[in-house]
C-alpha cells in the first residue's frame, strides 16, 4: 500500500479559467491562490525552475495584464497538456498603453 501525503495550503484557491502565455506558448489558469497558480499548457517545464509567464483577465476597464515568475513545485501529465503547479515569487500589472497617440 502507498501512503500518500497531503501538502497543507497556506491559501484558499479559486477555480479560474484565464488566459496565460509561457514565452508565446498559450494555456490556462486552471485555480489561483495568493501564493500559487495552476497552469495547462502544452509544452512540459521542469520541476524547480523558473518560470516567467503573463496572465489575462477581463475587467470593467477593459483586459489586465499581469506578468509572473513563478517556481515550478509540481508538473503533472494531463490527457493532451501538462500541468503546472506554480508558487509565485512576483507579479505587477503590465502598464495599458495609450493607443489613442
Amino acid at each position: 500500500m502507498t501512503k500518500k501525503t497531503h501538502q497543507t495550503r497556506t491559501s484558499d484557491r479559486v477555480k479560474t479559467e484565464l488566459p496565460v502565455s509561457i514565452n508565446g506558448v498559450q494555456g490556462i489558469t486552471r485555480d489561483v491562490s495568493a501564493s500559487g497558480i495552476f497552469l495547462e499548457v502544452n509544452s512540459p517545464q521542469e520541476p524547480g525552475s523558473t518560470i516567467e509567464f503573463l496572465v489575462k483577465l477581463d475587467s470593467p476597464t477593459g483586459q489586465l495584464t499581469f506578468s509572473c515568475e513563478g517556481e515550478v513545485v509540481r508538473t503533472e501529465e494531463l490527457e493532451e497538456k501538462y500541468g503546472i503547479a506554480t508558487k509565485i515569487l512576483s507579479m505587477y500589472l503590465v502598464p495599458l498603453l495609450d493607443e489613442q497617440k
